[in-house]
């Protein structure tokens, strides 16, 4: 009968491996809940007006959040909101960032709490870019 111990060159990619699949899992889950959310929220028009990436490391690795700020309005008042994005490479992260600076946005804002918006990848002409 073969038995098998782990050894800590084996740790490490098991670690990393199990921290990529939680951020995942995590950004999916929260996705899906903001969608479920505001599905049935008004949408406006609104623009990107500032965008940032922050490379955030753990023991295993390094990941990095591409952040986009945008501005829109209800009702004749201004609102602005975030949302951010988990990148694996950094010239992805600054990709998405420089694509999206400037551009026009379909914002969803709470009809009760209009200062409450998601930006939705499925109200996006073309969804996200790459």
């Amino acid at each position: 009968m073969a038995t098998y111990s782990i050894s800590g060159e084996d740790v490490f990619p098991i670690l990393f491996l199990a921290a990529v699949v939680l951020l995942t899992f995590r950004a999916l889950a929260w996705n899906y809940a903001k969608r479920l959310l505001a599905g049935g929220w008004a949408t406006s028009q609104g623009t990107v007006e500032f965008g940032s990436v922050e490379e955030r490391r753990t023991r295993y690795g390094k990941y990095y959040i591409a952040r986009i700020d945008y501005s829109y309005s209800v009702n004749s008042e201004y609102y602005s909101g975030s949302r951010e994005r988990l990148f694996f490479r950094e010239s992805s992260a600054d990709r998405f960032v420089g694509t999206m600076k400037g551009k026009m946005v379909f914002v969803r804002s709470n009809p009760n709490h209009p200062d409450r918006s998601a930006l939705l990848k499925e109200d996006q002409p073309g969804g996200w870019p790459a």
